[in-house]
């Protein structure tokens, strides 16, 4: 029977903004060299300056990232895998709202300005708004981090 595989994150430092393209030549090399022992590469949102790799052992992660542009070196300890879970997982985006609520859009063109929401795509997270204080019927989509419900007093 085959001893099961030992899977370890590993964070690698590189230069801020460089994330993407690092990871796409990190992968380039790993197909080239055919290694099975990375299991994946993570670029999380939010983290500048780091890519996580998924790997065996950090002996494969030295040899994929030797020579790689941008690549600042591997930071020391492994990283959690509830870190990873929490960095990569949904998040619930925006506040509660539901057709009919009247909302106040705190950011863009329409800032400021009282709306009542038409419909909302939690998928997308969109609403579309229909803008009170216009002097025609004005209906927009807008992120819906992009408003906030009026509180009712």
């Amino acid at each position: 029977m085959e001893a099961p595989k030992i899977r370890n994150f590993y964070a690698v430092k590189v230069t801020g903004g460089q994330e993407i393209s690092v990871a796409i030549m990190l992968e380039e090399r790993i197909k080239t060299n055919d290694i099975k022992d990375v299991y994946s590469i993570v670029v999380p949102p939010g983290l500048k300056g780091y890519v996580i790799i998924e790997s065996s052992g950090p002996h494969v992660v030295k040899f994929i990232i030797t020579g790689i542009r941008h690549v600042r070196g591997v930071a020391p300890g492994l990283v959690p895998k509830s870190d990873i879970v929490s960095m990569v997982s949904k998040k619930p985006t925006g506040p509660a709202i539901k057709m009919g609520d009247m909302v106040e859009v705190v950011a863009g063109p329409f800032r400021g300005m009282q709306a009542q929401v038409v419909s909302y795509d939690s998928s997308r997270g969109e609403v579309v708004l229909n803008i009170l204080e216009s002097a025609f019927p004005l209906q927009v989509t807008i992120p819906v981090d992009q408003v906030r419900p009026v509180k009712k007093t």
